[in-house]
């Protein structure tokens, strides 16, 4: 026998196994028919309870005094603006915390700083903006609506007026500020 019939006998047996393969592998996986699954069963909804609307008890009056005489203060802006910069690290971290003991802790460690920072210098238009956000946090409305018109009373002030108006500015272009009396905190501040 000659070489050619070697070949023609390892050509045979090669599409042998690729046809005993390929039957094979056409089959279904998984063997016959699948079982037709049930419907549930249609349940009613539950009836939905009436709507609450909650409603936010804020605040209205303010025993702090925001009137000291600011004569007597020397003011220390450097300090007041670390003060400040603190205070807003720590309102940010209260809207992260996940407990509301540690958010509050927080809120007032901010409220803290800020009062410090007017402390320092009573001028100062951001701390007087961001203090009136950390009373709003704490449904304080009397005395973030105070701290609003201490803004105003600032942009009266030429020396104050410049950062004092971009501090309002804000307080008119942040729709989400002082939700729940929105209309007084923009009158506060003069618009």
């Amino acid at each position: 026998m000659g070489r050619g019939t070697t070949s023609v006998h390892a050509l045979a047996i090669v599409l042998g196994v690729v046809l005993a393969v390929g039957s094979t592998g056409c089959q279904k996986l998984y063997g016959g028919k699948s079982e037709k699954l049930k419907t549930p069963d249609k349940k009613k909804r539950p009836p939905e309870a009436p709507e609450e609307t909650v409603v936010i008890k804020y605040v209205e009056d303010c025993a702090a005094d925001f009137r000291g005489d600011p004569a007597k203060a020397r003011p220390q802006p450097a300090m007041a603006n670390q003060l400040v910069g603190e205070g807003e690290t720590a309102l940010l971290s209260s809207e992260k915390a996940k407990d509301p003991n540690s958010q509050a802790e927080l809120i007032r460690v901010s409220i803290d700083k800020f009062r410090n920072a007017l402390i320092k210098d009573p001028y100062n238009h951001e701390a007087t903006l961001q203090l009136a956000l950390a009373y709003d946090k704490v449904l304080r409305k009397g005395c973030a609506l105070a701290m609003l018109k201490r803004l105003a009373t600032l942009e009266g002030n030429p020396k104050y007026a410049k950062g004092a108006k971009l501090a309002a500015d804000r307080v008119t272009d942040n729709a989400q500020w002082f939700k729940g009396y929105r209309k007084d905190a923009v009158a506060a501040v003069g618009r």
